[in-house]
């Protein structure tokens, strides 16, 4: 399956006075915002002074643990999937509206210039799927999907279907369009509670053991984090620095999941696993090898549950080659290299020196890879060039270990990127907020962030220094440049104050 990683941000342009018989009309600040070619999102905010809620956490994105109930969101989540309840719901709201409901939620379109009555008839086509299913998932305790990914070996390991996931993704719209919804309509305290939904649904798909699952739970809360800029520039919306700051952080973490993606290439080789101490005949030995080998001949042009694919036919052809007799010669003198004894070596069969020369090289990458998840994101990309080398240095040749890591791991890096962007975006909201807040108390921006004393004032976790920020006149610029090295994206604020 492929990861959801797509963000899009459409510019959004207009102001509207919105009327309807059961709510009070709402007059937009405006929120207009640019994607340029770059990779940079600027965002044109105009947003209301916001002082500190009081109680300081009246508006809650997150549940106390005795406000949660003992269960398995996953259960509830699975159920809104049985009977088409769910599907059933997007047909009849896409036959009835065509594709551009998919515009209504994160961001597609400016919420002032949905068609509100054509809105509200899709939101309300979800009403029972919400209040029976999504509303007593998300306040489970628990979350298991049921997947034990951590027992699945062989080529299975790269190919099970992951459905449930897949469709997680409609109940994210599905709330993001009623989020937008609320905040159109000045129900602020209802669309805290869809946020808190969506948050709640991106932390429970990243509690599960794998990589796609933790990447579809990060791009929901990233999602997610984009529909909580409508709310701050919406006309005298609550600030929620406290609400964001209560937030797991981060939502997904992703380590559990990396830690047993470092033994892909093990479980979809069973026999290495236990290579140094299995006994087997030397026929078996020699069938097992084959078989390994056989597994990439096998898989072509297939979906995986990983990240990445063996569909690089000349590292496909260096594991083969990696499990032929031809890469014996070179396997043994290794082992013998390493220390163990020519006795034992010359006592092994051909196909086990080979699997044990293979097992301990894809070991000792992807030990290489994993350590760097353990220190700060800041440090890790010191060492980014040392982590690269990894994959450039001179290795044993015809190793079918080596080959294997050199294509299941080098896109883990790229995780640990998916990882700290929704912590440097919530960041950066924070830092909105107190700037709402100081302005609140002052009637103005700061000239810098220091000079913000209400609350802390977060720092770039890239960076560990303040978030890049100066005021043009009267406009507030918070800058998060290209150089964080975020993937190419990049975000600049530029926020006034709206006229009393």
């Amino acid at each position: 399956m492929s990861v959801f990683r797509k963000c899009v941000l459409r510019c959004l342009i207009g102001l509207a006075v919105f009327t309807a018989a059961n709510y009070s009309p709402a007059v937009w600040a405006g929120l207009v915002v640019q994607q340029r070619e770059d990779g940079l999102h600027i965002y044109y905010m105009t947003v209301s002074p916001a002082a500190e809620p009081r109680p300081a956490l009246k508006h809650r994105m997150w549940l106390r643990p005795n406000e949660l109930k003992p269960g398995n969101a996953a259960i509830h989540y699975v159920r809104s999937f049985a009977e088409n309840h769910l599907s059933g719901a997007w047909k009849k709201v896409r036959e009835q509206h065509g594709e551009t409901v998919y515009d209504w939620g994160f961001g597609g379109i400016a919420i002032e210039e949905m068609p509100l009555e054509e809105v509200r008839e899709a939101s309300a086509a979800f009403d029972t799927i919400v209040e029976q299913f999504i509303q007593p998932a998300t306040r489970c305790r628990d979350s298991d999907w049921g997947l034990e990914v951590e027992d699945i070996k062989g080529p299975v390991a790269l190919t099970f279907f992951l459905p449930d996931f897949q469709q997680s993704r409609s109940i994210a719209r599905m709330l993001a369009i009623r989020t937008r919804l609320a905040i159109a309509e000045g129900h602020y305290d209802d669309a805290i509670e869809h946020l808190r939904m969506q948050f709640r649904l991106g932390r429970d798909l990243g509690r599960e053991m794998l990589v796609v699952g933790n990447l579809i739970g990060i791009a929901i809360e990233g999602a997610t984090q984009r529909t909580v800029v409508d709310l701050i520039a919406a006309p005298d919306s609550p600030n929620l620095y406290w609400a964001l700051a209560e937030l797991p952080s981060p939502l997904v973490d992703c380590t559990e999941a990396i830690r047993l993606e470092m033994t892909l290439g093990l479980r979809v080789f069973p026999p290495l696993m236990d290579a140094e101490t299995a006994e087997h005949s030397p026929k078996k030995w020699a069938r097992l090898v084959r078989e390994c080998a056989k597994v990439f001949e096998d898989i072509s042009e297939v979906e995986w549950t990983g990240i990445s694919a063996p569909t690089e036919d000349p590292k496909k052809k260096l594991i083969v080659l990696g499990f032929s007799e031809a890469a014996y010669p070179a396997a043994k003198q290794r082992l013998l290299d390493s220390g163990m004894s020519a006795e034992r070596v010359e006592q092994m069969a051909v196909g086990q020196v080979m699997m044990i020369d293979a097992a301990r090289e894809y070991r000792r990458i992807a030990d290489e890879v994993e350590k760097w998840w353990y220190v700060p994101y800041a440090e890790m990309r010191a060492q980014r060039l040392e982590m690269d080398q990894i994959w450039q240095e001179d290795g044993p040749p015809n190793n079918a270990g080596r080959a294997m890591a050199g294509v299941l791991l080098p896109a883990l890096q790229a995780v640990r990127v998916a990882k700290i962007r929704p912590v440097w975006k919530r960041n950066a909201l924070l830092v909105i907020e107190a700037l709402r807040m100081h302005a609140a108390e002052t009637g103005s921006f700061p000239e810098s962030l220091d000079q913000i004393e209400v609350v802390p004032v977060p720092r770039n976790p890239i960076t560990t220094e303040p978030y890049q920020y100066h005021l043009d006149g009267e406009t507030a610029i918070l800058e998060m440049p290209l150089s964080d090295g975020m993937a190419g994206l990049a975000y600049r604020y530029e926020i006034t104050l709206a006229k009393p």
